[in-house]
């Protein structure tokens, strides 16, 4: 079964993408509840068709207005300072080659995780690691492709750019390749975001992402064994 962030993942940017079709933020509230996850996920699963007209009065919503209202178009969260959000991008790794693909960045306030939908069914994700650096900026230094049950070395940087509009992941050199394109630098629009207090869902992706943490953390701290004596 797939983890839940990864399913958080598609629904995002399911929902993001396929709003005029789909229902994703069916109450146009700016947020996507538990419900309204459930319905997208269905919806990328099954397929769905074009909206069912209904007669009525508009439905009376108990929502508390929010205080301060996210940007339209960024993401309202930070490398540094993620407050258990989770923020969706969509774009290319490869200007030449590949498709467009989804992702997911959480962060705790010193390590970032990324997680990147590849459309392929093994595996179904990638995973990339950074180090904190600034509220924008971080280091690459590992990915992996098990939610870092096995991790893999790699360096470069990653940025939150445009006020939060965009996510770049630019690795120094090209770590693997999807269906035959290098992964060169990936470049996501935001699309979405759920915030950890409001959505639980959010809360189990929280909980695979302290996993995969303290899996990346045992990583970097193990002993580097020499392959070779004098």
């Amino acid at each position: 079964m797939r983890n839940t962030i990864v399913a958080l993942l598609i629904a995002m940017g399911f929902a993001a993408h396929a709003a005029a079709q789909c229902c994703g933020d069916c109450d146009g509230s700016g947020e996507v509840t538990i419900n309204e996850l459930i319905i997208a996920v269905n919806n990328a699963l099954n397929g769905c068709g074009g909206a069912t007209p209904t007669e009525g009065p508009p439905p009376t919503s108990t929502r508390r207005p929010t205080a301060t209202p996210t940007p339209e178009g960024r993401c309202p969260f930070t490398f540094a300072g993620g407050a258990g959000g989770l923020c969706s991008f969509s774009g290319h790794f490869n200007r030449g080659c590949g498709a467009e693909l989804s992702s997911v960045f959480a962060s705790d306030g010193s390590t970032v995780v990324v997680t990147i939908a590849t459309m392929l069914d093994d595996p179904p994700a990638v995973f990339f690691a950074a180090q904190v650096n600034s509220d924008t900026t971080a280091s690459l230094n590992a990915w992996s492709s098990d939610n870092f049950q096995t991790s893999h070395p790699t360096a470069g940087n990653l940025q939150l750019t445009g006020g939060g509009s965009q996510l770049v992941i630019f690795p120094n050199d090209p770590p693997f390749m999807i269906l035959g394109c290098n992964f060169v630098q990936y470049q996501g629009a935001f699309v979405g975001h759920t915030g950890g207090s409001s959505v639980s869902a959010a809360a189990d992706g929280n909980a695979d992402f302290d996993a995969a943490r303290e899996r990346l953390q045992a990583w970097l701290a193990r002993r580097v064994p020499e392959l070779a004596r004098p």
